[in-house]
């Protein structure tokens, strides 16, 4: 423990006055790291920056790096993502000249963060990857955890699945092998998320259950809650639609007394997939009224993404119904909306949709004409997505044999 760390702020503002540089220098160190404390970024940038020109004066390199870095991070937490990335990218090259790991890792860490909020994936995983060896080495092992869950987000933005899936169970080990359970059923969350977009619910299901029990066991309400959400909407995925009620019906009531009404919203949505599908005659008239509040918040409230999914919900009762040319309709409003919200995957999926439509219409050379707008590069290892384009490019090619009245011969599987 430092001796700075017993002294008041007034003794430490005092003394960062003082004619002593190395008094000077770890006075406004200590301030700074209070300040970081407290999220008061500017006034802990500034702070950080001051004490950096001082060690630098004194050729006090470890701790200029780690002033540095600290600095950095102020920049990167203000939103300030290209001077942060100079800072960063300065500490990370002091830490590997005087082979400081403690200087390496703090550095890499949030400059992963930055590279990824820059929109620079490859070069925010690689060095992300360098964070967790780092912090690993040095038994920070909730450090390594979290930079380990930040590398898995961007594989899985990249489309590269398998990667997310390991990146996610290498934080669980990390997590497991420190005895943090709570780091560990927050990885086996994102493991179930992996999992769900590689088309492994059922292993996705038992992730989440584990991390459910878990966060019930440690009681961590906001935890509870959002997992209970999971449950039921991977439940959905997988076509449990009635095991989807309970932990749905549980997280609408949680989310409601919390007054998080946009997440109950979300729910309550999930909910009404689950009851449409059991084709429960006695609800039609009752679920009608809900999509149709829930479709009405949702639009007050700006949310375009979340009143497109309420009218795929509607498209897909429809589809149901052999509504085609309504569906149709519908999924032609979505992809407008999606392209105004620049929601590319949801694009994608309903182009997918409108195409069956369109074949089951009987219009199959505009059907086509849209399927081609599809690449299926672009789903990446997304198989829940890929199973539905083979879908329907199945379905057109039935349809031209049809057509064409040749007589397609079945599948051997």
């Amino acid at each position: 423990m430092s001796v700075y760390e017993d002294l008041s702020d007034e003794e430490l503002w005092d003394r960062s006055r003082s004619d002593d540089l190395f008094d000077r220098a770890d006075s406004l160190m200590e301030l700074g790291d209070r300040k970081l404390k407290a999220e008061d970024w500017a006034l802990a940038k500034n702070l950080f920056g001051s004490s950096y020109d001082l060690y630098i004066q004194q050729d006090r390199n470890a701790e200029a790096g780690k002033a540095n870095y600290s600095f950095g991070y102020c920049l990167y937490s203000l939103k300030e993502y290209v001077d942060a990335l100079e800072a960063l990218e300065r500490s990370l090259a002091i830490g590997t000249e005087i082979n400081d790991s403690r200087v390496i890792a703090f550095s890499a860490g949030p400059l992963g963060d930055t590279l990824a909020a820059l929109e620079r994936p490859d070069e925010a995983i690689e060095i992300y990857g360098l964070a967790i060896d780092t912090f690993a080495e040095l038994e920070e092992f909730y450090s390594a955890g979290i930079n380990s869950l930040s590398q898995g987000e961007l594989y899985g933005v990249k489309g590269m699945k398998t990667s997310s899936l390991a990146s996610f169970l290498r934080a669980y080990n990390i997590f497991q092998s420190a005895g943090d359970a709570f780091g560990a059923a927050r990885a086996k969350d994102r493991m179930a998320s992996a999992l769900i977009e590689l088309g492994d619910y059922e292993q996705a299901l038992a992730h989440i259950k584990d991390a459910l029990a878990t966060f019930e066991f440690m009681e961590v309400e906001e935890r509870i809650v959002h997992m209970n959400y999971r449950l039921g909407w991977t439940h959905v995925l997988a076509g449990n639609n009635a095991k989807a009620r309970k932990p749905l019906k549980f997280a609408i009531r949680k989310l409601k007394e919390a007054k998080e009404f946009s997440g109950a919203a979300l729910a309550e949505l999930e909910l009404i997939t689950a009851l449409h599908r059991l084709d429960d005659d006695d609800q039609v008239d009752e679920l009608s009224r809900r999509t149709d509040r829930i479709r009405a918040y949702f639009e007050h409230a700006g949310e375009l993404h979340n009143v497109c999914y309420v009218d795929l919900l509607t498209a897909e009762k429809f589809m149901g119904l052999k509504l085609h040319e309504a569906a149709a309709e519908i999924f032609r409003d979505v992809i407008e909306r999606a392209a105004v919200i620049e929601n590319r995957s949801l694009i994608r999926s309903s182009k997918a949709s409108l195409a069956e439509a369109l074949f089951l219409m009987g219009r199959h050379q505009e059907a086509k004409a849209v399927l081609d707008e599809i690449d299926s590069k672009d789903w990446g290892e997304n198989q829940p997505e890929l199973d539905k384009l083979e879908k329907v490019k199945n379905l057109m090619l039935e349809k031209m044999a049809e057509t064409l009245n040749i007589i397609v011969p079945e599948s051997d599987k």
